[in-house]
């Protein structure tokens, strides 16, 4: 597991910046050696989401249903249930977006995010394995890595809260099966969780390093959210789409 209490005098300048919990949470998931391997995939990525993440999302209209004001909710019950944990098996599959000598590395770091990730739940709120908040955290991670800010804990609790109540989401979710629930929650809680610690990196990167992760995190949200992503806004609310 993660030493989550690594000398803060020993952490580079980029993890010892004041934090939101969702960027505290990553912050805290990597070691500074594995924060460097997170630079130099900072440098080259584009937009790595899965082949899985792209199918589910396909049809991006379920999110976007989500975001309107006047959204349908859906009716009070537990969520449908997730199979179980496949972390490694999630974390190999995001890692086929990169060339083969680095995927190892990358594998170890998503699979490492996690127990962060389920540290991130709790203090925003969420149920435990809940899939409607790691789609809000793979929107937000994204959202950050775009537009190189950070989101408050309220806005980020929001989102996830708004997506777990949707209509249209849950829908979505019932359509899959529990193993493939389980794969989307693990994939959306890593990749959001590594675009939110990528972002972190920027003050140290080149311009030109900067703009591929900025366009790379455009390309994720697109995935999405289609062309909405360029609209896409944090608010007490939730997610808005402009």
């Amino acid at each position: 597991m993660i030493n989550a209490v690594a000398s803060r005098a020993t952490r580079p300048a980029f993890l010892r910046r004041a934090c939101t919990a969702f960027a505290a949470v990553a912050c805290l998931a990597v070691l500074p050696a594995r924060a460097q391997y997170i630079m130099e995939f900072a440098q080259t990525y584009n937009a790595p989401t899965s082949n899985f993440i792209s199918t589910t999302f396909l049809n991006q209209q379920s999110l976007i249903n989500a975001t309107h004001p006047n959204a349908q909710q859906a009716a009070r019950q537990p969520q449908p249930p997730l199979g179980a944990p496949q972390v490694e098996r999630n974390a190999a599959e995001l890692a086929q977006a990169v060339p083969a000598a680095q995927r190892a590395k990358l594998e170890k770091i998503y699979a490492q995010l996690m127990p962060g990730y389920h540290q991130l739940e709790q203090k925003l709120g969420w149920p435990k394995d809940d899939v409607g908040g790691a789609i809000a955290a793979v929107v937000a991670g994204n959202y950050m890595a775009m537009t190189g800010t950070e989101l408050s804990d309220e806005s980020v609790a929001a989102a996830g809260h708004q997506l777990r109540n949707s209509a249209s989401v849950q829908q979505m979710l019932a359509q899959l099966s529990p193993q493939d629930r389980r794969r989307l929650y693990e994939q959306c809680a890593m990749l959001g969780t590594f675009m939110a610690l990528a972002n972190k990196t920027t003050q140290q990167q080149p311009a030109n390093v900067v703009a591929n992760l900025r366009q790379s995190a455009r390309e994720n949200l697109r995935v999405i959210l289609g062309s909405s992503a360029d609209t896409v806004r944090f608010t007490s609310q939730g997610l808005q789409l402009r």
